[in-house]
């Protein structure tokens, strides 16, 4: 259960998650859960829960606002970040990082099937987050096995980092402590 269900947990707070979303044409049915969006009018912001933004923006009715989504660029730029030869240091990333690029990877990939410069786009984006999420895995890991605990590293993680840094210090220091264990106990 532990990291499948950690990350699966955090999808599923992400989804439920409030997203601003632009109204790109006027929602012509009813439910209750887009009646909230009739006083708002075409070209205007709205918050909804993530899962109903992604509805919304497949049936063509909405689109995010641009800080809200990934692109190839900021992936890039995040990807750089994170690989500079010399940082040791964690640098901070959007709390729902990994969700959003999970869903930007799975958007390239579906377009790739129709279009191979998304193909190419996709695999160059999946070769970035492998990069990154290496050397973020790498950090994390040193971190768990030092000794001590910083309090302001906890700031730069995601809950799925978090989640698989207590995990990695949980078991470092119970392997520490097997491993100068007496005999004679």
């Amino acid at each position: 259960m532990g990291e499948s269900s950690s990350i699966a947990d955090a999808d599923f707070d992400f989804q439920n998650l409030p997203v601003r979303i632009v109204l790109t044409r006027e929602v012509p049915f009813s439910h209750p859960a887009v009646d909230k969006l009739r006083p708002a009018r075409v070209g205007q912001e709205v918050e909804v829960p993530f899962w109903l933004a992604e509805e919304l923006i497949k049936a063509s009715f909405a689109k995010l606002r641009e800080e809200d989504q990934m692109d190839f660029a900021k992936l890039s730029k995040t990807h750089w970040r994170e690989t500079v030869p010399s940082s040791t240091q964690l640098p901070q990333l959007q709390p729902n990082f990994y969700c959003i690029l999970r869903r930007y990877l799975s958007k390239l990939k579906m377009e790739g099937t129709q279009d191979p410069s998304k193909l190419r786009e996709y695999e160059r984006a999946e070769s970035l987050s492998r990069d990154i999420i290496s050397c973020r895995l790498r950090k994390i890991v040193s971190f768990a096995a030092a000794p001590g605990f910083a309090a302001d590293l906890l700031k730069s993680m995601t809950r799925e980092e978090h989640d698989l840094y207590v995990r990695m210090r949980d078991a470092a220091n119970d392997w520490k402590a097997s491993i100068l264990e007496s005999e004679s106990q």
